[in-house]
């Protein structure tokens, strides 16, 4: 690196990361971001890419008029108890601000209208997309070639979420513009995640940040109790004057940490193959407190990306939602409503205690050839074969001895459903009831439930589910992402946000756009605070 001192060093290129060092470059602070991958993005790249930011200044421009008490009253609903409060209102109640700010730095930022809060009608919910907000669509030719995205395997290219939905959601993807897709490809424009990381790297880089890959990151430099600085992986160092934001995802693909935190035996990384708990390790020497959620509802189900092993797929909106699609355990019985993907991730993590193991694990998501030529399997488009990695038989029951489950249940279990779904109804779970669940995997070309078609058709195939997502521990962090001390007092010139950061903001639950939301909303205020800080 030319330059050896900043006001305020980012550790980490997702959305938080991104997100903390343009809000420095807005408060008038040096700013250099170091990511030790050789591309940009983390996690954030291969998501949905949208941002829960309550009484935002867009949608008062739409007419939308918002109630913050409301919205904090929503946040609390999908926290359940198991946030911090005082995490919970500096979320809430500073979104619009921080929005702001990145709306007048230049990132194109715009109301998603087709995406409801989750859980509406819970208390406080919204029933449009007035809280939701996403990047605009960025050719990757604007970025001019300095830097690589990360890609991911969970969206089509140049797509946004509200896009999707607007052509029917992902399970109509038959129908959506096959012209505007190939256009779009063919021209290399970014969307959802990637647009978004895109929108924070242009203007990040057009206010002057340095942004720094291949990078790492082996120590915090401390002077008389103060993060002073860091000490790279090459044995150099970087100075801070400002202070230090640790914005380098979790401990996903760290094996270890996932068996000591989350203790889950089927847990696959769903992010960036480089989260392995550099920001839990570089804290905790200097006497970082951790917070670990009890309850962990912000985790993704997904199975490996048929021929790429190592690639998580998110099935929890786009497959198990899908008609003519079922999630069955080692007995062959169904165990949740698969439409709403947070029913399904506690229910993996259910306990038998006499059993001595997890109750539904392992588990998989079972589906006919019909659901195979309707709609996208995995990575595949609607009708693409199978890819040779699925498993599948001409029967339920050679299906459930190839995967090692009860072959008498689940020919019972898929005889059970198939009844309901020809009524229009699921007695077991209620699946289908919940608005936003349907308007994102439902098909409404179908009568009756959108979200229910029995399995009939064969060949049947069967992929092992996996769990993985935001993780339940990270450094606890107070309202204005200061890294607390084991002690309790903030660790001078220390901050932490995005996946780094205890998931306080949420709690048990999920909203989408939450977590990137309150990454942008907590790396904005570790901006703020640095700057004011003597």
């Amino acid at each position: 690196m030319t330059d050896k001192e900043f006001d305020f060093l980012v550790i980490g290129s997702g959305g938080a990361g991104l997100a903390a060092a343009v809000a420095g470059r807005a408060f008038g602070l040096s700013v250099a971001v170091l990511e030790k991958a050789d591309c940009l993005g983390g996690g954030t790249a291969d998501s949905l890419g949208t941002i829960w930011a309550p009484n935002n200044s867009l949608a008062a421009a739409a007419g939308l008029v918002d109630d913050i008490e409301a919205a904090l009253e929503y946040a609390r609903f999908v926290a359940g108890g198991q946030g911090s409060d005082e995490n919970v209102q500096a979320y809430v109640k500073n979104a619009a601000l921080a929005l702001d700010a990145f709306l007048a730095a230049g990132v194109d930022l715009r109301l998603a209208l087709e995406l409801p809060d989750y859980f509406h009608p819970a208390p406080g919910g919204s029933a449009d997309g007035r809280r939701m907000v996403e990047a605009a669509l960025l050719p990757r030719a604007d970025l001019k070639g300095s830097y690589s995205i990360r890609r991911g395997v969970q969206n089509p290219p140049g797509v946004a979420w509200s896009e999707m939905v607007s052509w029917g959601g992902f399970a109509r993807r038959r129908d959506w513009p096959a012209g505007v897709l190939e256009q779009r490809a063919r021209e290399q424009i970014l969307g959802c995640g990637e647009a978004l990381i895109g929108q924070l790297l242009l203007t990040a880089l057009r206010l002057g940040v340095a942004v720094k890959v291949k990078v790492g990151t082996d120590e915090l430099l401390t002077e008389g109790g103060r993060v002073v600085g860091v000490r790279l992986t090459d044995g150099t160092s970087v100075r801070a004057r400002r202070g230090v934001v640790l914005a380098c995802g979790g401990y996903e693909g760290d094996a270890e940490a996932v068996r000591r935190y989350e203790g889950l035996p089927c847990w696959m990384n769903p992010f960036a193959p480089s989260n392995t708990g550099d920001g839990l390790r570089l804290g905790t020497e200097l006497g970082a407190a951790l917070a670990r959620v009890a309850v962990n509802n912000s985790l993704f189900v997904g199975c490996a990306a048929p021929g790429q092993p190592d690639a998580f797929f998110s099935v929890g909106l786009r497959g198990l939602p899908f008609p003519g699609a079922i999630a069955v355990n080692e007995q062959g019985e169904r165990f949740c409503d698969e439409s709403v993907f947070q029913d399904v991730v506690m229910a993996m993590q259910r306990y038998d205690r006499s059993g001595r193991r997890f109750a539904n694990l392992p588990a998989y998501m079972i589906f006919d050839d019909e659901a195979r030529a309707r709609y996208p399997i995995a990575t595949a488009p609607p009708g693409a074969p199978a890819h040779p990695d699925i498993v599948r038989a001409s029967s339920l029951t050679a299906l459930a001895e190839l995967i090692g489950i009860d072959g008498e249940r689940l020919p019972r279990t898929v005889k059970a459903f198939n009844l309901d779904a020809a009524e229009g109804r699921d007695r077991a779970f209620g699946r289908g009831r919940l608005a936003f669940s349907r308007s994102n995997s439902g098909d409404t070309q179908l009568s009756g439930n959108p979200q229910l078609a029995p399995l009939e058709t064969p060949p049947f195939y069967a992929l092992p589910l996996k769990l993985g997502g935001v993780c339940s521990t990270g450094l606890l962090t107070d309202e204005n992402g200061c890294v607390r001390h084991v002690r309790g007092h903030p660790i001078p010139g220390l901050y932490a946000c995005g996946n780094t950061a205890a998931p306080t903001f949420l709690g048990v639950g999920y909203q989408g756009g939450a977590s990137i939301g309150a990454g942008m909303v907590f790396g904005y205020l570790t901006a703020q605070h640095a700057a004011n800080a003597a």
